[in-house]
């Protein structure tokens, strides 16, 4: 069911009184930073990934000062354990789409629920929505459930669904829709190419769907859309951010969004890179938005906003506005979430077992490599080539391929070396921990730099036999397409993941 915000003539007489400080506080959700811990006057907070004691702490600490009630928010696209250290670890949603059942990507969204409200949180950034045009994209990657609209559309439904039934907040990102291009918006002001036409075909329907499904925020990307926008006076198409056309015309006219939009990191490139940050600000609330991520209430921010106020270029009545939505949101919210059901017990490790279990395999083995029998004592080289790579992983793999073989750790040892130990058959096998993890503000998806030089050399075609593992980003033999005849997908990494990948590489 579509959801609407419900009015409340109660709040609207508490913003009628408020001052704009006082306001602005409706309107920010600032992040706990080591240089800013005075949040409490927030209507929302959003906190970093960090272990469960630590998250609660915090939270508690943060409730104790404040005299009303908080929204505490991060980021959980595919399940609790990407924010909290020790709730059940999923591996993407990407995965989700492999393993082809979608109620696993639901019963993801429900585990989420359950352990995020345990600890305090009420709201997640999540799911992305987004759909992998191209593969390469340094935002989307496993983050993302396919290049297929119909399958974005069916696993990130599913996870919304399992996430709001129990209490969680969901997020729609990145509106208009990231994954065609290279750029990264936290270092530009990106674009999404598509014609209308095709845009309306694939985000359009996806966002037309959810929101009709009952979506209560979407967050505003630092993305352009030059099909449904004009370019400003420099010429320059703005991101959907900052951009009336594409909040307000598209997004609330068009597709009949109701809820609350929220923006992206106000500190990306793509937002406060475009134009100064407090215009900005201002240009968002104009444009549309409700809700502005990481922005704090400074005194510089407050006398900013007088200043525009002032200068005619916002007005107070849209601060009211927001203002009004986001308490009718919290409110609402409050008022609902004791009402569903919790099912905190539940042992939800054996849904990310399965997903984990469906989602890893084969996905090439040209000369029939796999399994190896487990006949006699092998010796095996781990190979680790990647870039923004959780070494602990690559430990963690080496030590579980210990059980059964002996085993030398290799770390990034360059072409030359791999070329010697592939040519003198010192060992049965060489097992390469490959790829890249997506990380932000990096713009980086692919092996770079001296990484790239370990994959020169041909040492993948001597005597001895290679396997590749790749834990990240799934599309690494598309660059290396020639050189790696076997390959396995984990699709990102769960508590089972090295488990499953020895299970398809070895045969007792």
């Amino acid at each position: 069911m579509k959801y609407i915000i419900k009015e409340n003539k109660n709040l609207l007489e508490k913003v009628n009184k408020m001052n704009l400080e006082e306001l602005l506080n409706c309107i920010i959700c600032p992040n706990i930073v080591a240089t800013q811990e005075d949040v409490t006057k927030a209507l929302s907070c959003f906190i970093h990934p960090n272990t469960y004691a630590n998250i609660k702490r915090k939270i508690e600490s943060i409730n104790s000062l404040n005299n009303h009630k908080m929204l505490f928010v991060t980021d959980m696209e595919a399940g609790a354990g990407s924010a909290i250290d020790g709730a059940t670890r999923f591996p993407s949603m990407r995965a989700a789409c492999e393993a082809g059942d979608e109620k696993l990507a639901y019963l993801m969204g429900k585990s989420a629920a359950c352990e995020a409200r345990k600890v305090g949180f009420h709201w997640t950034f999540g799911p992305c929505v987004d759909i992998l045009g191209n593969h390469f994209s340094p935002i989307t990657s496993i983050r993302s459930a396919s290049e297929n609209k119909n399958d974005v559309l069916k696993y990130t439904t599913a996870y919304m669904r399992g996430l709001q039934d129990f209490g969680l907040i969901a997020t729609l990102k990145h509106f208009p829709g990231d994954g065609y291009t290279m750029f990264d918006h936290h270092l530009t002001t990106s674009f999404n190419p598509l014609t209308r036409k095709e845009w309306d075909d694939s985000y359009g329907y996806i966002y037309k769907q959810l929101i009709n499904d009952g979506a209560k925020v979407i967050m505003a990307a630092h993305i352009a859309l030059p099909a449904y926008d004009t370019v400003d006076h420099n010429g320059m198409y703005p991101p959907a951010s900052l951009s009336y056309n594409l909040l307000t015309n598209l997004l609330k006219k068009d597709l009949g969004f109701e809820g609350i939009i929220i923006s992206d990191a106000t500190e990306m490139s793509g937002f406060c890179g475009y134009m100064n940050y407090y215009e900005a600000c201002c240009t968002f609330l104009n444009a549309g938005g409700d809700c502005l991520l990481f922005a704090h209430s400074t005194e510089e921010f407050i006398n900013k906003m007088k200043e525009y106020i002032a200068s005619g270029k916002l007005t107070m009545e849209v601060i009211k506005n927001r203002a009004y939505r986001m308490l009718c949101f919290l409110e609402e919210y409050f008022e609902q979430v004791d009402k569903l059901p919790k099912n905190s017990d539940e042992n939800f490790q054996i849904y990310a077992d399965k997903m984990v279990d469906l989602s890893c395999k084969i996905y090439r083995d040209r000369n029939k490599l796999l399994p190896i029998k487990l006949d006699k004592q092998l010796k095996i080289a781990h190979v680790v080539i990647a870039n923004q790579y959780d070494f602990s992983l690559a430990e963690k793999f080496t030590k579980k391929l210990s059980l059964i073989a002996t085993v030398d750790e290799l770390k990034d040892p360059g072409c030359k070396k791999l070329k010697e130990i592939a040519k003198s058959k010192e060992y049965d096998y060489i097992i390469c921990s490959i790829g890249c993890f997506p990380w932000y503000g990096t713009n980086q998806i692919t092996l770079s730099g001296v990484v790239a030089r370990n994959m020169m050399n041909g040492w993948m075609k001597y005597d001895t036999k290679v396997i590749f593992v790749d834990f990240g980003h799934p599309y690494i033999h598309e660059e290396y397409d020639a050189m790696i005849d076997t390959l396995i997908y984990t699709y990102g990494y769960a508590n089972n993941t090295i488990d499953k990948v020895l299970s398809l590489i070895f045969k007792k």
